[in-house]
């Protein structure tokens, strides 16, 4: 008998076999019987008489016992119970977050070649890690998709910030699903989405999960965690892992600095760090350019460092225009370069030629008096800002003979007496000035031009008066240096060797130091320029000066050398310092190109609060200028004047308001060590950027503000190398296997059957029937076999005359 075949399985269906038997008789019985049987027909062929030979009783023989296997098969009666099942799944999950849009460099050019064209003959455009899971599942030599619904009941699922079930449908199958998406998921949460993904297999027969994936989590739990949870459902994960577990190669331009607001022609420095990963020892160009435009503003080569090693870089430019522009620092991307798009940083900067109004005072017409006055006389603005004078001087020479005021226009007849009329000015140039013209209160109105108005203030010692005859006075404040240890060179000693003045390495990188173009050529102009003969000595300076020009040889009472230009904030102003008053002598065979630039230079430095505009009481910062959501924000408010603090503890409160968000209000309380410091911490911000003003005390003009950002975590580009061990852990872990781009083609034969579960059973039928044949034939075939073998035997006996 037998039964129609089964009709055509539906998608996810198998067909499950098993030959039975219906006969209880135990095997080695008829095992026993069949021994049995052979032995004693062989013995009666062999001793048959007859004309036959050995070979022919042997065939006879075979024939005989073939006729009682024909028989115990019938009495046995073995047949096919089949049976419809529903095929176990095997679920597919492919990570399509941001990270699998790498393009991968291998060192093996070979490798790199056969992926690019298994890749492009496939459909995909690049060898990226998702185009390379897409063509594994679609591909044409692959096809691992097709292969495994051959086998298996497929699900499909999307990883990236949460686990996304993937069916076919009427309007689109699921193969042109996966060739639509793109890896554009923000986050990994690779550990979370696939123990969704089991949770959502619960009461299904599950041979494995596929995972193909770069391995990279950036937030949530970890693969190995989802594994071993696989692990007690007895899920095995066979991971793929798509990507190269070297660094990536990469160039990346990190933390851009440069000053809001220049005046035209200022040394502008664009200092940022250079960090790389496969590139070491490589050289690369850094471009200067304007936003929108090709034209190179300023280049330099430098040497790529070791992986993940940064290295600072400073071009300098010029802007010789005023106006507001975006400057833009880039690096060219070189080949094999994962990711180009952190090769580059722009920052605005707001240049602008404004009028500085400067004070220069001196007792005596020196000579650095004679070649400083008409030198900033002269100054003029660009013509595109209407020309005039970019240096408004006034003078006051304290040994001027009567007339001179009304003889020179920038001339004043004494030190201005009021606080307001002081305000004025932008920059003081002091020089070897007498201090018995100044009231107390003149001085005390000096000093508090440097420490609340935020001005600058250049003090020239001389052979007379400065700043030995201040040393009780309440410039002594301003001054860096300890006034008790400063000697004076004999005046009666006739100074025949020039003193060099050698830049410190804070020197050379401050913008009112730099005499050329880039700090190279800087240096080399401040080696050549000539020296000074008269210096004062100053070896005891305060702890917070910084010197920036220093002598060669002579050294202070700490073994350091003795300073010759120094910086020193005091308050919200900053004071330069000169322990000479012969920089006049780099004029020599050069005229004012280096005397007149760094003079301006230094002017323009000391009034770039002019330029930005805000109240300078007080300074609102923060630790650093972005943050993660789940880190604290710091915030603190400096006031430069002690005095002009809140008494109260927590008398400050500032206004926090997020871009396009609410406002609220929080109080910060003094710091315990300092009575002008006051500090308060923000957390669980939200995504964003952050305005932050002062809004108690309140300031004339605008409070002091500081800007921030509250970012994502670091994502997707945080790390860019494959992460091969933790895909093989998980692997390991689950009981399953890892494989790489270049083993992925094992995974097929290594897949377990799993277990298929019945759905319906089919009927059964003997294990002589022939498929596509009719059933009358299926019926007839053992008897005619039976009768056909004793007809064979009957005629070879006769022939052989054995009958």
């Amino acid at each position: 008998m037998s039964a129609a075949l089964p009709a055509q399985l539906d998608a996810g269906q198998g067909l499950e076999t098993q030959v039975v038997d219906t006969w209880s008789m135990p095997a080695w019985v008829v095992l026993s019987l069949l021994i049995a049987a052979a032995v004693y027909v062989l013995a009666i062929y062999l001793h048959e008489r007859g004309a036959a030979g050995l070979p022919t009783k042997l065939f006879l023989a075979g024939v005989r016992l073939s006729l009682v296997a024909l028989v115990l098969l019938m009495l046995y009666g073995w047949v096919r119970e089949r049976h419809r099942t529903d095929l176990p799944d095997v679920v597919i999950v492919v990570d399509d977050s941001a990270s699998m849009a790498l393009e991968d460099y291998y060192d093996d050019e070979q490798l790199r070649a056969e992926l690019s064209r298994r890749v492009t003959q496939s459909g995909f455009d690049a060898p990226t890690r998702f185009d390379l899971a897409r063509w594994l599942l679609l591909g044409e030599s692959s096809d691992l998709l097709e292969r495994l619904r051959g086998r298996y009941h497929v699900k499909f699922y999307f990883v990236g910030e949460s686990a996304r079930v993937q069916a076919g449908d009427e309007n689109e199958s699921l193969a042109e699903k996966v060739r639509r998406q793109e890896p554009e998921q923000q986050q990994s949460r690779l550990g979370k989405g696939l123990r969704d993904v089991i949770e959502a297999q619960r009461g299904r027969p599950t041979a494995a999960i596929i995972l193909l994936s770069d391995g990279v989590t950036t937030e949530g739990r970890s693969l190995t965690e989802a594994a071993e949870y696989a692990r007690l459902k007895s899920i095995p994960i066979f991971a793929v892992g798509l990507g190269n577990d070297q660094s990536p190669r990469d160039l990346r331009v990190n933390d851009l600095l440069v000053d809001d607001v220049v005046f035209v022609g200022d040394v502008v420095n664009f200092d940022f760090k250079l960090s790389g990963s496969g590139y070491q020892g490589e050289s690369v160009t850094v471009r200067l350019r304007e936003e929108g435009s090709r034209n190179v503003l300023a280049e330099q080569q430098v040497t790529v460092g070791g992986d993940g090693q940064s290295q600072p870089v400073r071009i300098t430019y010029r802007p010789p225009h005023k106006g507001d522009f975006k400057y833009v620092v880039e690096v060219d991307s070189l080949e094999g370069e994962a990711d180009d798009s952190n090769n580059r940083q722009m920052r605005q900067v707001s240049v602008r030629d404004e009028t500085i109004r400067v004070l220069l005072v001196q007792a005596y017409p020196n000579y650095e008096y004679r070649f400083l006055k008409p030198l900033l006389e002269r100054q003029v603005k660009s013509d595109e800002a209407g020309g005039g004078k970019s240096i408004e001087l006034s003078v006051v020479l304290q040994e001027a003979g009567e007339g001179y005021s009304e003889q020179d226009e920038s001339a004043r007849i004494g030190f201005p007496v009021s606080r307001e009329e002081l305000f004025r000015f932008d920059v003081i140039l002091f020089g070897d000035v007498d201090p018995s013209e100044f009231t107390t209160s003149m001085l005390e109105n000096l000093a508090a031009f440097v420490k609340e108005r935020g001005g600058g203030v250049v003090f020239m010692a001389g052979p007379r008066y400065t700043p030995l005859a201040y040393r009780n006075t309440p410039l002594a404040e301003l001054m860096p240096i300890d006034l008790n240890t400063v000697t004076m060179p004999n005046p009666a000693a006739n100074i025949e060797q020039s003193t060099p003045v050698r830049p410190t390495r804070l020197g050379l990188i401050s913008p009112q130091m730099q005499l050329a173009d880039s700090p190279v050529e800087s240096a080399e102009i401040w080696r050549r320029l000539p020296g000074v003969y008269w210096m004062l000595d100053a070896p005891d300076r305060k702890p917070a000066a910084r010197v920036l020009a220093e002598h060669p040889t002579r050294t202070g009472s700490d073994g350091s050398n003795l300073p010759i230009i120094m910086l020193y904030y005091v308050g919200a102003g900053k004071v330069i310092f000169h322990a000479t008053d012969e920089t006049f002598q780099w004029r020599f065979r050069a005229g004012d190109a280096y005397f007149g630039r760094y003079w301006i230079q230094t002017i323009r430095y000391l009034s770039r609060s002019k330029l930005l505009g805000q109240n300078r009481a007080a300074e609102l910062t923060a630790d650093r200028e972005e943050y993660r959501h789940d880190e604290t924000v710091r915030l603190r408010l400096r006031f430069f004047d002690d005095r002009q603090a809140p008494p109260e503890d927590d008398g400050v409160t500032i206004v926090l308001e997020r871009q396009g968000g609410r406002r609220q209000q929080v109080n910060l309380r003094r710091d315990a060590a300092s009575r002008g410091i006051f500090e308060g911490a923000v957390a669980n911000l939200v995504e964003g950027t952050y305005r932050t003003w002062v809004a108690s005390p309140t300031f004339e003009g605008n409070p002091p503000a500081f800007r921030f950002a509250v970012v994502a975590p670091p994502g997707e580009h945080a790390r860019m190398e494959m992460d091969s061990t933790e895909l093989r852990r998980a692997a390991n872990a689950s009981r399953g296997e890892f494989y790489d781009i270049a083993t992925v083609d094992k995974l097929l034969g290594d897949l377990p059957r799993g277990r298929q579960v019945r759905i319906q059973s089919l009927p059964p039928t003997h294990v002589w029937s022939l498929p596509n044949l009719p059933t009358l034939f299926d019926i007839w075939l053992l008897p005619a076999a039976f009768v056909g073998l004793i007809v064979l035997e009957w005629l070879l006996r006769k022939r052989a005359g054995m009958l």
